[in-house]
């Protein structure tokens, strides 16, 4: 994390140490959340600051608001070892900066053999790729690519995925569960093809990740989403919970 960054905000705090109760499965599916009242006491923090972080959660897709009735976890990462990237939007407004995006590529393809082993499909099956740069204040920070089967989301094609949160199309607003996510982080030099998109030097270094996100079908786990990423080193913050 760059050492200069502005202090991290109250509500992404409380935000976090509510993640963590979910990813550790302190906090089940199903079970409710902690009450405003109880967060409010135990964070010193205002009820607007409770909501937003709640709302945080919401947007990532691990609690639900059920009027009258209070928030509720809907998914959990069990696994003893989480390492996960912060948001894009909620880490450049932690750094007082404006996030937005920009879509690069939206191209429907035959699969191939690499992808099909990877989504566990055929070679001639058709899959989505979807390149999106991620700017903050304008500037390129992160470059973003996904890939999924045609079958798995047909109506994504109808979206605006260049204003639209992915992970929201597809785990909300579709109900497509993403049960389980394989990341691999790696801290590498830039090669010319992402230092030129990020409008950075050869060889700075940059995170890297390759994740694997898997659906639930006929109860069984298979792979849903492929997504590979570039991310700035000096824009980006990383979170390890262990």
């Amino acid at each position: 994390m760059n050492l200069n960054s502005p202090p991290i905000p109250k509500y992404f705090q409380v935000a976090t140490a509510l993640r963590e109760l979910i990813v550790s499965g302190e906090l089940q599916p199903a079970d409710q959340m902690p009450t405003e009242e109880s967060l409010v006491e135990k964070h010193g923090v205002s009820r607007g600051t409770v909501r937003k972080a709640m709302q945080m959660l919401i947007d990532e897709g691990l609690v639900e608001s059920e009027q009258g009735r209070g928030s509720f976890v809907t998914a959990a990462l069990h696994t003893s070892n989480h390492f996960s990237l912060v948001s894009f939007e909620d880490e450049m407004r932690r750094q007082a900066r404006k996030p937005s995006t920009r879509l690069l590529k939206f191209e429907l393809r035959e699969a191939g053999e690499q992808t099909a082993g990877r989504l566990d499909i055929s070679p001639d099956d058709m899959v989505f790729q979807i390149e999106r740069l991620r700017l903050a204040d304008g500037v390129p920070v992160a470059y973003e690519c996904r890939i999924l089967a045609q079958e798995l989301c047909p109506q994504i094609e109808e979206e605006d995925t260049e204003a639209q949160s992915l992970h929201w199309l597809l785990s909300v607003k579709y109900k497509i569960p993403l049960v389980k996510m394989i990341h691999t982080v790696e801290r590498l030099p830039l090669t010319q093809l992402h230092a030129d998109l990020l409008d950075a030097k050869t060889g700075e270094p940059a995170f890297m990740v390759d994740r694997l996100s898997f659906t639930e079908r006929d109860g069984e786990k298979v792979p849903a989403v492929l997504f590979e990423a570039v991310y700035r080193q000096d824009s980006y913050y990383v979170q390890a919970i262990v």
